[in-house]
């Protein structure tokens, strides 16, 4: 499962991304909506070099784990009165009972930053502003979107370590038969590449698509494709803004063109045949897919199941109206935080702030896990750089457009809402898009209405 923390929970498929059980995100709502946090009276400073022991949990598993482990046998190395227990395969589930009361780590990686919304408000994860104004960190030193990301409820509760950053992946030797020279770059050009790259057998079955826009399709999400529109989620009072901002519409009207031209039955049918995601079956990795949105990731996954691919990576399309976007990525961000259940703040706090600051923890971890580091310093490495097909996600890491979804309390609920509603339309089930996303808008609403820890009451 990716979990409703977003990630890394399963097999190092720590992207077996984004199967959020309705079970996770009401563990999360329960954190929020009256379930206080029990706080150990320790002191925030703890000066001394006392000989202590700290746990962290991730969603790591595999081989992902042990490159964690070993970047953090550096952290020990360099703070030797500090030892640090690494609890991998923990999923929300289990963080979310953690900090209502069960065996609780001292620090928590969560591998998507939509859960500050949750973790900031409640108080599961401390308010990090006395730490961080004590060892004057400036916020400069990270990109922009990593920063924003720490951050809900008025606490910042965590500091960014590494993220993902979503573009476009394009098959070149298919292309290059297809007479097209070099990727699509507005939307109506994936449209038409789309077309022309699709090869169907004499029925009419998708033998190659060129593109498959369904929702839920590998890395097709809302929550991604939003940022890479320019799509508002919220308006500046705080309430859903996908029935009053227009983008949304012209989303759903360029997706529903595209799979009409396929025929629903049938690219519903390519997906469902597709390879999983994860795996070396995956259509992409076959040849099957000319194109897709995914994460950097991906090219770690290339190299390891499928070395013989003559592929090329860049920004996603932009809207055609918007030309200045091209360039910018898909943020989500890996962050970490010192649970409100720590004895031990002063120390968690030390190696939160070293994941997070240190050119060579961040340099370590992005080339271990093929991730995009969130400090500057580390964003212009060259030893990134040299991996192969990786540069063009740091370049989208730093474009001005390049943004991450909003933090609510309501966690990734209003995300999901969304994702099941482009289904529908995508189907058919839903024809009324305008009275559909009227109806979204209010269940949105009412996720956020629903929460009540950090709110006056």
């Amino acid at each position: 499962m990716r979990g409703a923390l977003g990630r890394r929970a399963g097999r190092r498929s720590p992207r077996t991304r984004r199967a959020r059980p309705a079970a996770a995100l009401c563990g999360a709502l329960a954190l929020l909506t009256g379930c206080s946090v029990a706080t150990p009276d320790v002191p925030l400073d703890q000066p001394g070099r006392d000989p202590v022991t700290i746990t962290v949990w991730s969603a790591y598993t595999g081989r992902e784990l042990d490159v964690f482990n070993e970047v953090l046998k550096t952290f020990e190395d360099e703070h030797p009165w500090i030892t640090v227990k690494s609890v991998g395969s923990q999923n929300n589930d289990r963080m979310v009972a953690a900090l209502r009361g069960g065996p609780a780590p001292d620090v928590q990686w969560a591998p998507q930053s939509d859960l500050a919304g949750v973790y900031c408000p409640s108080g599961g994860w401390r308010d990090l502003r006395h730490y961080i104004e004590r060892d004057k960190v400036d916020k400069k030193v990270f990109v922009p979107a990593a920063w924003r990301a720490t951050t809900a409820g008025g606490k910042r509760c965590a500091l960014p370590v590494l993220g993902d950053v979503y573009g476009l992946y394009y098959n070149r030797t298919l292309l290059k038969r297809a007479g097209l020279d070099g990727p699509p770059k507005t939307m109506s050009q994936l449209t038409s590449y789309a077309k022309k790259l699709t090869e169907r057998t004499g029925s009419g079955r998708v033998k190659v698509a060129g593109y498959a826009p369904l929702t839920l399709f590998y890395a097709n999400r809302p929550s991604y494709e939003a940022q890479l529109w320019g799509a508002d989620w919220f308006d500046e009072d705080g309430r859903s803004a996908v029935a009053t901002d227009r983008t949304w519409r012209r989303m759903l009207e360029w997706r529903r063109e595209l799979i009409d031209w396929y025929g629903y039955d049938r690219i519903r049918a390519f997906t469902a045949g597709a390879g999983a995601q994860y795996t070396a079956s995956n259509a992409f990795h076959t040849g099957r897919l000319a194109m897709m949105l995914d994460g950097e990731f991906r090219t770690g996954f290339i190299k390891n199941e499928a070395k013989d691919l003559d592929y090329g990576t860049g920004p996603f399309p932009a809207p055609d109206d918007q030309p200045e976007r091209y360039g910018a990525g898909a943020w989500t961000v890996h962050l970490a935080g010192v649970t409100n259940r720590s004895a031990h703040p002063d120390a968690s706090w030390r190696l939160v702030k070293w994941l997070a600051t240190d050119k060579g923890a961040q340099i370590a971890l992005a080339k271990g896990l093929h991730n995009v580091p969130t400090t500057r310093e580390a964003l212009d490495s060259p030893e990134l750089r040299k991996i192969p097909h990786f540069a063009p996600f740091l370049r989208m890491a730093a474009h001005p457009h390049s943004k991450i979804p909003p933090n609510t309390p309501a966690g990734l609920s209003y995300q999901d809402t969304m994702a099941s509603f482009f289904q529908r339309v995508e189907s058919g089930a839903a024809s009324d898009t305008r009275s559909g996303l009227d109806e979204q808008a209010r269940r949105i609403d009412e996720f956020i209405d629903q929460i009540t820890i950090g709110k006056d009451r």
